[in-house]
């Protein structure tokens, strides 16, 4: 089968990539690199650099993918408040972009990877369920409930193509661009152990996620175009054990063996506790959760692999600051001085 992944030398896009070119399918990865890296697209798949905001139809034409797996995107959740423009433009416009060029050239499948951002705060502590309504409070969760229902009404009014859409969350492993000061708190927190520098926490470090290691979540993305149950359907994706950032950063400094040195900023204005739900996702894909690594297990997986791997440049800010009040001074600072 011929298969397109937009961000396919990105993190989990080269993981899924990597597992469908495994499987025996002829794959093609897509990437601006401005946020992926050459070195991570796998053996035995092709690539073109090229980004998702681009036309696509000659490309698509020629290279005829029955399914395509759009995981590229501009992430970086707490930066969206102040590139709200640039956030919409590199997230909803190009999944309109992406699955408009897929639709002209007849794909049946179209996964896309959305966000737990979707769901907003939580009311009262509760762990979000797929059944929830979305209420986002920041420009990249908006615009990642925007690409679902612009991919639900899309196969609603033509016919096609089926679709899965996961709300993944907090996943890190191998691969992950740990150059990136605005998001991968994981990879921050290994940077400035190799750096020798403290781990700067927002806050008391109170603040709770539920990190999940790339394995079972690639497996479970890959896996959604050959399963009936995921036909249609939206899964949250990712871990269940709740982590506060401050035991995170201890377990770090433990794996990458350094002193633990903490540095606590003033806090910003993030949800406090955000988790989720994965009954639907274990009994859909209860394979790909068969190949679950723990948190623990992960971190020293990671942190061998960042040891082994020569940092790349910072990922700096995309473009430049549309609304700069509000945001955390340590990244104000950082923008001004040019870094």
């Amino acid at each position: 089968m011929n298969i397109i992944v937009t961000g396919g030398a990105g993190f989990i896009g080269s993981h899924v990539a990597e597992i469908l070119v495994g499987r025996g399918h002829r794959v093609l990865g897509l990437d601006d690199l401005s946020g992926g890296f050459p070195e991570n697209i796998p053996d035995g798949v092709d690539f073109e650099r090229r980004s998702v905001n681009d036309p696509l139809d000659e490309l698509f034409a020629a290279y005829r993918p029955e399914v395509v797996y759009h995981l590229a995107a501009y992430a970086a959740e707490g930066l969206s408040h102040h590139i709200p423009v640039f956030n919409y433009q590199n997230n909803l416009l190009a999944t309109a972009n992406v699955l408009s060029a897929g639709y002209r050239a007849g794909i049946r499948h179209f996964v896309f990877t959305s966000s737990i951002a979707a769901y907003g705060h939580p009311q009262n502590g509760e762990v979000f369920d797929e059944e929830m309504a979305c209420h986002p409070c920041d420009p990249y969760g908006v615009a990642k409930v925007a690409c679902e229902q612009h991919i639900r009404g899309f196969a609603h009014y033509y016919g096609v193509p089926h679709y899965t859409i996961f709300r993944p969350h907090n996943v890190f492993g191998p691969r992950q661009n740990i150059a990136d000061p605005y998001r991968n708190v994981v990879g921050i927190f290994m940077k400035a152990a190799l750096a020798g520098e403290a781990m700067l926490i927002f806050g008391d470090g109170s603040q709770t996620r539920s990190f999940s290691y790339i394995t079972s979540v690639a497996s479970a993305i890959a896996d959604a175009p050959f399963l009936a149950g995921a036909v249609d359907k939206t899964f949250n994706i990712g871990g269940d054990k709740p982590w506060t950032v401050r035991e995170l950063a201890r377990h770090v400094c433990d794996v990458m063996a350094v002193p633990e040195r903490l540095e606590f900023l003033p806090p910003r204005n993030e949800v406090a506790h955000a988790h989720c739900n994965h009954r639907l996702a274990r009994e859909v894909f209860a394979g790909a959760f068969e190949l679950d690594v723990d948190v623990a297990t992960g971190l020293t997986l990671m942190a061998d692999f960042v040891r082994r791997t020569k940092i790349p440049p910072s990922t700096e800010c995309p473009c430049p600051v549309e609304i700069s009040n509000g945001m955390p001074p340590s990244w104000l600072r950082r923008l001004s001085q040019g870094i």
